[in-house]
């Protein structure tokens, strides 16, 4: 109770700045205000059914439970246009908020799927029974792909093509799905890659490894939560559309038609960040889905440098960087130019007087933290939305590394990013 009154004292403070009684909370740099009830600190973002297959930068549910209760009403419509594995899709499903989200990340996709859909815990072990046995009597018809040996050990490339023969042939999709999920976490364990790097690092040590045990543990581990977070938390009768897609190539919904986007956009340059390809590409290749993330990313495409986005800030910190590296400059401004027009595409879907809470990290290049939530500020307020505030909180127990390599420089490092900013921000036209 304590936690849902601090975010309406923070309210209540936004509507005195607005109507200018309040000249202390005036003061306060670009209107952000660091509160503690959303730092969540004791519990872990992969709580309940969130811990259904790990993922990089996953947003705190607990954060978005907090905004959807202040910001939303039942029967709202929540856009995530950035859903990565569906943290927001879950907590409308449980809270009667209708849900559309996207990514560009198949896997995100698939797992946001399986964490939206309650099933009876009988018909899943019914189907993981019948898996294994599949699979002692399957004959393997080897998967290939490049350096598969590189990154598996002979064995273990056969049984995990008898296991994904095994779950193919499943005919509920459902189910299908489900068990697809067991087998992307599966293959990540399995591997020659360190599994709690989001990087594909070969770790050393290659012990002996039992693929089925290790699926069937996984399995029985993602039963048990999504039946128990679903006992409960009931799920409500809601729209829910979970689908594949890059934004930058539109949105097909009809203009002012959203009430409240919550959204965490990529922090830009997967190389020194989060690298949501790399944690996903081994899975990927084993339920035949060939797509480099990394590769259609926002700023993936590096152009020049021009001067046409609505922020001096950016320009400022672009400028800076060109002194030392200009080919780092331009890509730094290749993701902002993508963001930009991301954000565009978003605001045309929002309602007047809608929310939009954008959830951003201020990532440093070359020593320089960048201020991606006031940047974000300038191309939202570009397109007719007033800034309410931006709320700090501290990021922990968020998979991502401690440490970067902002300048690319092989054994420099600096710390990453420590706080979280909640830009909130309201559309007038």
């Amino acid at each position: 109770m304590d936690r849902i009154s601090g975010v309406r004292k923070i309210m209540r403070q936004i509507e005195l700045f607005r109507k200018g009684i309040d000249k202390e909370y005036a003061k306060l740099t670009f209107k952000r205000f660091r509160d503690e009830s959303f730092d969540f600190k004791e519990i872990p973002a992969s709580s309940g059914v969130y811990g259904i297959h790990p993922y990089p930068a996953m947003f705190h549910f607990l954060v978005v439970r907090k905004l959807l209760k202040e910001f939303s009403k039942r029967g709202d419509f929540v856009l995530d246009p950035f859903m990565g594995s569906g943290v927001s899709a879950v907590e409308c499903l449980i809270s009667g908020r209708n849900f559309i989200g996207y990514d560009i990340n198949p896997l995100a996709v698939l797992i946001a799927k399986v964490r939206t859909t309650p099933i009876k815990s009988n018909l899943l072990l019914e189907v993981l029974e019948h898996i294994i046995q599949d699979f002692k009597n399957q004959k393997p018809e080897f998967l290939e792909f490049d350096n598969i040996y590189y990154w598996f050990d002979k064995e273990v490339v056969k049984d995990l093509s008898r296991l994904r023969q095994s779950i193919f042939k499943i005919e509920d999709s459902v189910a299908r799905d489900f068990f697809k999920v067991v087998f992307s976490d599966t293959v990540r364990r399995v591997s020659k890659a360190r599994y709690d790097e989001f990087k594909l690092v070969r770790k050393r040590e290659n012990n002996s490894i039992r693929v089925l045990k290790i699926f069937k543990e996984i399995a029985l581990k993602n039963i048990g939560l999504l039946v128990r977070f679903y006992e409960n938390f009931p799920p409500t009768k809601t729209i829910l559309i979970l689908e594949e897609r890059d934004i930058l190539n539109g949105i097909p919904l009809e203009d002012e038609s959203i009430d409240l986007v919550i959204t965490s956009p990529p922090y830009g340059d997967s190389r020194t960040t989060v690298a949501y390809g790399q944690f996903s590409k081994l899975p990927l290749r084993w339920l035949g889905i060939e797509k480099d993330v990394d590769k259609v990313s926002l700023g993936a495409k590096i152009r020049e440098i021009h001067y046409n986005l609505p922020s001096e800030i950016l320009y400022k910190y672009i400028e800076k960087i060109a002194i030392e590296d200009r080919k780092r400059a331009k890509e730094v401004f290749s993701y902002y130019e993508d963001l930009y027009y991301s954000i565009r595409i978003i605001s045309q879907k929002v309602k007047r007087d809608g929310l939009v809470c954008f959830v951003v990290g201020n990532r440093k290049v070359k020593g320089l933290e960048l201020p991606t939530d006031k940047i974000s500020v300038d191309f939202f307020s570009a397109e007719g939305f007033e800034h309410q505030i931006t709320i700090i909180r501290e990021i922990s127990r968020k998979r991502m590394p401690h440490k970067n390599s902002p300048s690319n420089i092989r054994g420099i490092k600096d710390s990453t990013m420590k706080y979280e900013y909640i830009v909130i921000l309201k559309k007038l036209n």
